[in-house]
């Protein structure tokens, strides 16, 4: 077992103090002695309940392979290979997005740390998606340090009865050094896109890591990691706003870091362009003057020492490995370190016909020989303990793909391009695409306005029972929910772009279905023109106006058209001008259907309402 392996390699780096006065002694001098001191961080984070491994393609000796990529099985092999009794293991937070989470809520996922025998862990945003009860229920699973500085939970909370677990820090002791683990979120993420409760108080970032630096401070603690869940350029933002952080292993914004050739080797790239709005009051200005995509990426705090900055990618795909030598001075003279991706089979190669299949024994040994020579690739098999932990949960999911998750009372057909129909009368297109737009809508409770394109939903939504199975077959693809801030006449925009695509160029899937919008379509409208007379429904009256040109809304969306495919290009020209309006839940896009079914009466969905269906009229 790995905590068995843990708790013998680790014995001398037992955890000795938490961020609690009752620690502190004052009888004694409880005054470290420091001196230099070598350290190991080992870190994962953003796994958003992905627990098992997934296809990926990779080049691998200069062919492109179909490989078996990450899952805890196979980060728990990697993990135990680096863990000596100088390294420290932490996750910077993040569920939900998988059946792992809708079917479990998380218990899967802490029973895996809990074998992983963590340092710390710290909370983000989705960790609230089932509200105070759903993360205190976790907490008490959990063997391991819960970080979060920046959060109190009042006794309304459910997660007052687990206040005392919930530490700002802890304290690590390696070769007679005592190393802090600072843990702080991002707050206005949190509170405006997760189920958190009013009766949780939240405190500033930037602010609390200085209360904190200076609390450890006076203890003589000169070595302090933050452990944090702010987002990539916030880490950044951070570390030259704070004094007296050495290292920040972050997360939240699933950053792809790492020496471009060396990624590039096996065909992937630097990625940083999901980032998060900055803390109130500052600013992003200069961060894009910085080294950015390196791992670590070093920054100048205000004392004018080094700041380390390392996230691990996302999916349970890799573990970051930074290997950290702190002077006396508490100063983290050098950081060095990368990403280690495990993989294992089955490896597939494209055939003439350019189908992926299993590759010869001869080319799979080949293959193995290569992926253990490239610096960010190990052949890994899946770890015992973390499978047995999982099976159970997987056997679970298997057996939910035919079970029934509602009943549908009238088939929704999914005609892509609807028909003329006057006002009042029965509408046509894809009644499917708009239960799917419902759905979307009820993912986050900032969510004002949901759009759909009609061809990511793969066919008709029968009458009768409905099964996870069939809920997938109407969404099959690898999409997530994404969420993005934009003006009312950006939306409009999208929807017309989208539409006269759809009409002019084939591709009859890029047609836009939507909640929470109502608009007349116009066939043969000239382009800018096909949409038009767009109502906007009051999220919280329910009440339908005239879109407000300048009113910015929370639109959800799938991450394929969120990338400007199908021709909703104003959703990439919004995201690439302020990368930080834009998030992806990383919450599989069939997900939201699953969930509206069951907040369903009875699990039942009714007919289709017309006075919400988001097409009010179609004129040729």
């Amino acid at each position: 077992m790995l905590l068995h392996f843990a708790l013998v390699v680790c014995i001398a780096a037992a955890l000795s103090s938490c961020g609690n006065d009752d620690n502190n002694d004052e009888s004694q001098d409880n005054t470290p002695k420091n001196s230099a001191v070598s350290v190991k961080l080992i870190h994962t984070n953003d796994h958003h309940s992905y627990l098992d491994s997934a296809a990926y393609d990779l080049t691998i000796d200069g062919v492109v392979t179909r490989v078996q990529m990450g899952g805890f099985a196979r980060l728990a092999e990697v993990i135990q290979e680096e863990r000596t009794s100088n390294s420290i293991v932490v996750n910077s937070g993040e569920l939900n997005g998988t059946l792992y989470f809708s079917m479990f809520k998380g218990e899967p996922d802490f029973k895996v740390f809990n074998e992983l025998a963590l340092d710390g862990y710290t909370l983000g945003n989705h960790e609230f998606d089932e509200g105070d009860e759903g993360l205190a229920k976790l907490i008490e699973i959990a063997n391991f340090p819960i970080l979060s500085s920046n959060i109190t939970p009042k006794p309304a909370s459910p997660l007052y009865r687990v206040k005392d677990k919930i530490k700002p820090y802890v304290i690590k002791e390696i070769d007679g050094q005592k190393i802090a683990l600072l843990g702080i979120l991002k707050v206005e993420k949190t509170k405006n896109s997760s189920m958190v409760s009013d009766d949780v108080e939240f405190s500033d970032e930037i602010a609390t890591a200085k209360k904190y630096v200076a609390e450890l401070t006076a203890q003589g603690i000169n070595k302090i990691i933050l452990v944090s869940h702010l987002g990539y350029y916030n880490d950044l933002l951070l570390a030259k706003n704070v004094s007296g952080i050495d290292v920040i292993v972050g997360g939240d914004t699933h950053d792809l870091l790492g020496n471009p050739a060396q990624l590039a080797e096996v065909g992937l790239t630097q990625t940083y362009d999901n980032q998060t709005g900055p803390f109130e009051g500052y600013t992003h200005d200069g961060i894009k003057d910085e080294d950015l995509g390196s791992y670590p990426t070093t920054v100048t705090a205000p004392d004018g020492n080094p700041v380390h900055v390392v996230t691990a990618w996302c999916y349970a795909r890799a573990v970051g490995i930074l290997n950290v030598d702190f002077s006396a001075d508490g100063i983290a003279q050098m950081a060095k370190g990368k990403l280690v991706i495990p993989v294992g089979g089955p490896y597939q190669q494209k055939d003439g016909s350019g189908t992926f299949v299993d590759v010869s024994e001869s080319v799979k040994n080949s293959l193995i020989t290569a992926i253990n020579k490239t610096s960010l690739l190990r052949t890994k098999e899946v770890n015992t303990a973390i499978e047995n932990i999982l099976k159970p949960y997987r056997d679970q999911i298997t057996t939910a793909m035919s079970q029934v998750v509602g009943t549908v009372t009238t088939t929704l057909g999914y005609d892509r391009i609807p028909t003329a129909f006057t006002a009042g009368s029965t509408p046509t297109g894809s009644y499917a695409a708009q239960i799917v737009t419902n759905a979307f809508k009820q993912t986050n409770p900032a969510i004002d306005i949901a759009i759909q394109n009609a061809g990511g939903v793969r066919t008709t939504i029968n009458q009768g029972t409905i099964t996870m199975g069939d809920i997938i077959a109407v969404l099959p693809f690898s999409n997530t929910v994404a969420m993005i801030n934009m003006k009312g006449s950006d939306i409009v925009q999208v929807l017309n772009e989208a539409a006269y695509y759809s009409l002019h160029s084939g591709s009859s899937g890029a047609f836009p279905y939507a909640s929470g919008l109502r608009y007349d379509v116009n066939l043969s409208g000239a382009e800018g023109n096909v949409i038009t007379n767009v109502e906007v429904q009051d999220r919280t009256s329910g009440t339908w106006s005239t879109i407000s040109a300048n009113t910015v809304y929370t639109v959800a969306t799938n991450s394929f058209t969120a990338l400007g495919k199908d021709n909703y290009l104003s959703f990439k020209r919004v995201r690439d001008a302020d990368p930080s309006v834009y998030e992806d839940t990383s919450i599989l896009y069939y997900i939201p259907l699953v969930q509206y079914f069951e907040n369903l009466p009875g699990k039942v969905l009714p007919a289709l309402d017309t006075s919400t269906y988001c097409l009010k009229s179609v004129t040729n």
